[in-house]
């Protein structure tokens, strides 16, 4: 069976293709970040523990509800512009993989339920069983977080979708070789994240234990992650690899952006500067996002050429997303604003 013919025709855009790469580049770079803090500072929070050391685990706990939320949310909009550039070939993979793929729905309220009754409930229960919560509120995320790399790899290889007539029910993307680095890439890139989420509460709070601790698990992770990537971007089929190592000058120069933008984070880093490591660390962020969107591009371009899809050019709904956008954005600022005020107030 020829898999080009089990993918979809692309519906026609209002506006030329670019504008949806764009927004879904920044919006994942959004949500990649509370993502990581959220799992990365869970990881730290039940290590510390594990050990004998709640306290960490418990401040933590008290930020993990809404930082939950905003990582569910802040994931909408990524995932709706990956769908009208890419949508016929995510939802293939998403339809192939089945109970697997619907299940994360089950697993995040999981987590989420988990992380409200460790918040609210903490003073009443025993150290097991909070170790015990936290951890189960943890393996939610981890495997949302692995089903989502089993979507997201599947969508790239449409040689694989003919396994669907051979095989029993939803499959994983198992076989294939870059799965389990491009797991663990963003897996301990989220523990350096969350580490330095951990410093910059310290940071506030003035707890130099904090920020002590959570730049040590900060460029641990980091020099431990570029190995990971290394071996990640070994496992890429050979024409993905070679186009991040030259042959497609974009590609490559957003790659050596974010070496260059992981240098700086470990700089700052081993100095112990919160604020700045922050700072470099969202640029790094969001050059691996680039990077991550020419890998998507350099996979797909045996199947799809996003030049060939028709545009309407109707730019009407574009200017409405623009103007909500832009008003909602100030909506939620002056909320914000009135919020620390308010605290500060309090305090």
């Amino acid at each position: 069976m020829d898999p080009a013919t089990l993918i979809p025709i692309a519906d026609p855009l209002p506006i030329p293709w670019a504008w949806f790469d764009i927004l879904l580049i920044v919006t994942f770079t959004v949500h990649i970040l509370f993502m990581n803090a959220l799992v990365g500072s869970a990881f730290i929070g039940l290590v510390r523990a594990l050990k004998g050391n709640g306290q960490l685990a418990h401040d933590v706990g008290q930020k993990l509800p809404p930082l939950l939320a905003l990582t569910i949310n802040m994931g909408v909009a990524p995932l709706l512009f990956l769908q009208v550039n890419y949508g016929h070939f995510d939802y293939v993979s998403s339809v192939l993989m089945g109970g697997w793929w619907l299940a994360v729905i089950a697993a995040l309220m999981v987590s989420y339920y988990g992380f409200y009754i460790y918040k609210f409930g903490y003073g009443g229960m025993t150290p097991v069983k909070r170790n015990v919560l936290f951890t189960i509120s943890l393996a939610g995320l981890l495997y949302t977080g692995f089903m989502l790399t089993n979507n997201t790899s599947l969508m790239l290889v449409p040689e694989e979708w003919t396994r669907y007539f051979t095989e029993d029910g939803g499959f994983l993307n198992l076989k294939d070789p870059t799965i389990y680095p491009r797991f663990l890439h963003f897996m301990v890139g989220a523990v350096a994240i969350g580490g330095l989420w951990i410093a910059l509460l310290g940071e506030v709070r003035k707890v130099d234990e904090y920020v002590e601790a959570g730049m040590k698990w900060f460029t641990h992770a980091t020099l431990l992650n570029l190995g990971v990537g290394i071996w990640f971007l070994m496992s890429l089929p050979q024409h993905v690899m070679l186009g991040l190592m030259g042959d497609n000058l974009p590609a490559t120069l957003t790659l050596v952006a974010s070496l260059v933008a992981a240098a700086m984070v470990l700089v700052t880093g081993f100095k112990k500067q919160p604020k700045a490591t922050a700072i470099w660390a969202v640029t790094l962020v969001f050059f691996m996002a680039c990077t991550r969107h020419w890998v998507r591009t350099l996979y797909l371009e045996p199947w799809y050429d996003m030049d060939t899809t028709p545009v309407t050019h109707s730019y009407g709904s574009f200017f409405l997303f623009l103007g909500f956008l832009i008003v909602g954005g100030a909506i939620i600022g002056y909320m914000l604003k009135l919020y620390f005020k308010s605290r500060k107030g309090r305090a």
